[in-house]
């Protein structure tokens, strides 16, 4: 009743007074005591915590394996414990192993059956020590890598430093036995490594696809997520350093993913990771499937970001295809709240008014986004200074003539040396298209 009537509240926003919960369950006419409230409350929390542990344990067979067992090493069953001898193979799974635990729960269930078994007393037998001990070697490696590739990705992005025990070891340990190499899992993590740790990669790269695509029959995983953002990543690096084959390679990653149901994190989509995605697409010009991600897609987006990023990102499409009147129209559609989201924006319709000639406005346009670039200090210097060679050297070009050889050359020249600035490609090409 109790239960019943927290449920009942919680569900209805309603508040959770102690006094008036009393009236509801505790037997009528019988005064409020906060001590008897309280031992209520906490009998009810162990059994909903009792609860959720049975709840759980049905979705894990090992482990309940793992303790029938226990309770069979007690009981000393010689039946049950027979039968367990005769069908070893059908009751321990053999197959593909899609999770590394699966590693640790074999080799707690060999440790059960040694212990069943009585191995220790039948001397002349082959016991099953090369089991147990294979089994803990592969969860141990798996565990390794993944936390060395964790740390590694934080290494990157966080500029945090950590020290793992032994992780090099693993590491070097399967850099000169390739044996391990034959568990699918160990050589998927252990591509991922190499993937960061490794200078012109490539190799590990295509390597790690063929696993993750399922097209290694010797070498196969399952589907998963949690394979997708490394492969990703690693494109997104080469396409930064100029290697625009790439650009594919990332699009067929996505693709596969969203085939598979494995493209999204809880169900969510990060609004940077959306936008990145639709511009390699449109780089590669597969504009239908940009748009129709955009609006298939649109609804894995925050609730906050998804009018701005849907929009902005369709102005992206019929910009790239040179609609530029409908690219504007979305573009009224941002809201301007962010200040990077804002001058994207801005970028986006400085492009547009050069495209479209509108010169007087583009003139003034060039003015308002440096006053605006002024009044926001709390930009990243790097940010800052790309936005502002972009109108610097838009600016120029406006300014000279196409029969101006020698300085649309110099411009040229400025605009490759120049690190920091932002549509650096599309600047180049208006420069040669002049």
């Amino acid at each position: 009743m109790l239960f019943e009537e927290l449920n009942k509240r919680l569900d209805a926003g309603k508040k959770l007074d102690k006094r008036e919960i009393w009236t509801k369950v505790a037997p009528e006419g019988k005064a409020f005591n906060d001590t008897r409230f309280r031992k209520y409350t906490s009998d009810l929390f162990k059994l909903v915590k009792e609860f959720l542990i049975q709840e759980t344990l049905q979705q894990e067979p090992d482990l309940r394996r793992y303790l029938y067992f226990s309770a069979l090493e007690q009981q000393k069953s010689e039946k049950l414990i027979k039968g367990i001898e005769r069908n070893w193979e059908s009751i321990i799974p053999t197959g593909k192993k899609d999770d590394a635990l699966q590693y640790l729960y074999n080799h707690l269930l060999e440790i059960k059956k040694h212990g069943l078994l009585n191995y220790e007393q039948r001397r002349n037998e082959r016991s099953n020590v090369e089991q147990i001990s294979g089994s803990l070697d592969i969860y141990y490696i798996i565990s390794k890598l993944k936390d060395a590739v964790n740390t590694k990705s934080r290494n990157l992005n966080e500029k945090q430093e950590y020290s793992l025990h032994l992780a090099d070891e693993v590491v070097r340990l399967l850099d000169e036995k390739k044996v391990y190499l034959e568990e699918p899992l160990v050589t998927t993590y252990y591509y991922i490594y190499k993937m960061l740790t490794t200078e012109g990669a490539e190799d590990f790269y295509f390597r790690f696809k063929r696993i993750i695509l399922g097209e290694d029959p010797a070498l196969s995983v399952f589907p998963s997520y949690e394979f997708i953002p490394p492969a990703l990543n690693f494109c997104v690096v080469k396409i930064s350093r100029g290697h625009r084959e790439f650009l594919q390679e990332y699009i067929d990653i996505y693709k596969f993913a969203l085939t598979h149901d494995i493209a999204f994190e809880n169900d969510s989509l990060d609004p940077g990771a959306f936008k990145n995605t639709v511009q390699i697409a449109l780089h590669l010009q597969e504009f239908n499937w940009a748009e129709t991600y955009i609006r298939t897609y649109q609804d894995k987006l925050p609730d906050a970001d998804r009018i701005n990023s849907v929009n902005y990102n369709l102005a992206m499409v019929y910009f790239y295809q040179k609609e530029f009147s409908e690219a504007q129209d979305y573009l009224r559609g941002v809201d301007y709240k962010d200040i990077i989201l804002n001058l994207n924006t801005k970028m986006m319709l400085l492009a547009i008014y050069y495209e479209l000639e509108q010169d007087i406005v583009l003139e003034s346009f060039f003015d308002s986004t440096v006053a605006y670039l002024n009044r926001h200090k709390e930009l990243p210097a790097k940010k800052d200074q790309e936005y502002r060679n972009l109108v610097l050297f838009t600016r120029r070009l406006t300014r000279l003539l196409p029969n101006d050889a020698g300085g649309l050359e110099k411009l040229r020249q400025d605009v490759q040396n120049e690190q920091f600035i932002a549509s650096k490609g599309w600047l180049l090409q208006k420069i040669a298209e002049k």
